[in-house]
């Protein structure tokens, strides 16, 4: 290779990075800037000291480093996997309004599942991870408990306790602010927590205000569900080796996740709250099964840096990867639309929106390798291939 064989590579490369948009990383594919940087390096004993040649190495070296994985040391939390599997994200869009209840159509009962009395998004699934990462910790005396602890032993004895339910006296409100003997009656249900602003604050890495985090959980206990849930039980035929696997419990009536209350531990004189105690029991329908598998260790692990990813980033990730060990998984493309519950008409702003605010932040993150779109028979599909795991799960999990 000459030099005048270079020249021309080198100028490309420069117009396809002054091309990208700003900020580079979020704009570029990583394995062509890899490719790229490549080329460079050959040419290097041609152009090396000159201004052109030096500017592109040092940038395209800069937005690598920025879009390599690195080693994060920051926190883990655990994520239970029904919520992930069973509930969609149903968000308020500007010029498409939500009719409630909304239903959508379980894939694999053909079951009408429904949301109510409000929306559900990135923010409820990560107070789901935090409030249940709390519940084990509690389990386990601030570690995670090392055996099972399931509350249901099979389809039958859910479908007891959800008549029971249906037929008591739960605690009359699903918020209670500053009564301690409501705080009492919450602490004497079964599965309960506590926790205040700051430990909050240190499990989602987000800096939220304490009204900001009443309000969330607020909003999070009011949402009532009624679904096709699955539940982590013993797989009957496999009792020998206690082999357990999802088996999928529908739901007769709506319940809530959580029912709550708070005490303002630390007033400002100006009246601004800046600690509050929370208190939340899981003594609902669906808040029996959301405990019951985290006893079961039906759960994932995630970096709480993943709640500063874009919305559709982890909803994605939640609805398609988290819950598998896959390392090549393909979606088309009208079931992630469905999935993220997008609502664009023009499929050109479609592909971008998956590609930029979805696929692209989870490479960035190390949570996903590589995206290929692919047009075939079919129509377009993804192909996903992704190698990490942040924490391994127990042997006897099953890939779903």
């Amino acid at each position: 290779m000459t030099q005048e064989d270079t020249t021309p590579i080198l100028q490309h490369i420069i117009d396809d990075y002054n091309a990208l948009g700003s900020p580079k990383y979020r704009y570029a594919d990583l394995d062509k800037l890899k490719r790229d940087y490549d080329l460079l390096m050959g040419m290097k004993v041609f152009h090396k000291g000159t201004p052109d040649y030096d500017n592109i190495v040092n940038a395209i070296s800069q937005t690598i480093s920025r879009m390599s994985p690195k080693e994060y040391n920051g926190w883990l939390v655990l994520s239970e996997r029904g919520i992930n599997k069973a509930i969609p994200p149903v968000v308020k869009k500007k010029n498409h309004p939500v009719t409630f209840p909304f239903e959508w159509i379980d894939r694999k009962s053909g079951q009408t599942c429904y949301i109510n009395h409000g929306y559900w998004n990135q923010l409820n699934y990560m107070v789901m991870d935090v409030i249940g990462y709390f519940l084990l910790l509690k389990k386990g005396e601030n570690l995670l408990p090392k055996e099972p602890d399931p509350i249901f032993k099979n389809i039958d004895s859910i479908a007891e306790e959800e008549k029971r339910f249906a037929n008591s006296n739960k605690l009359t409100s699903n918020f209670i602010t500053g009564d301690e003997q409501a705080i009492k009656r919450i602490e004497a249900t079964r599965h309960w927590i506590h926790f205040d602003d700051k430990e909050f604050r240190k499990y989602t890495d987000l800096d939220m205000s304490s009204n900001d985090i009443k309000d969330l959980l607020l909003d999070t206990s009011r949402v009532e569900f009624k679904l096709v849930f699955p539940v982590r039980l013993p797989d009957e035929k496999r009792k020998a080796n206690r082999k357990v696997k999802d088996h999928h419990y529908t739901m007769n009536l709506f319940s809530r996740l959580f029912e709550f209350g708070y005490i303002d531990r630390d007033v400002r004189n100006d009246g601004v709250v800046q600690n509050r105690e929370y208190y939340i029991s899981f003594n609902t329908t669906l808040g029996q099964l959301f405990a019951h598998n985290l006893l079961s260790k039906s759960y994932d692990w995630l970096e709480n840096r993943f709640y500063n990813l874009p919305n559709n980033a982890q909803i994605f990730y939640r609805r398609f990867l988290l819950h598998n060990t896959y390392k090549h998984t393909q979606y088309n493309l009208e079931t992630i639309i469905e999935s993220l519950n997008l609502k664009d008409k023009n499929i050109t702003n479609l592909i971008n929106t998956i590609e930029t605010s979805a696929f692209k932040p989870l490479r960035e993150q190390g949570l996903i390798d590589s995206f290929e779109k692919v047009t075939g028979l079919y129509g377009i599909k993804y192909i996903i291939k992704k190698s990490k795991k942040v924490k391994p799960n127990d042997p006897d999990d099953e890939q779903e």
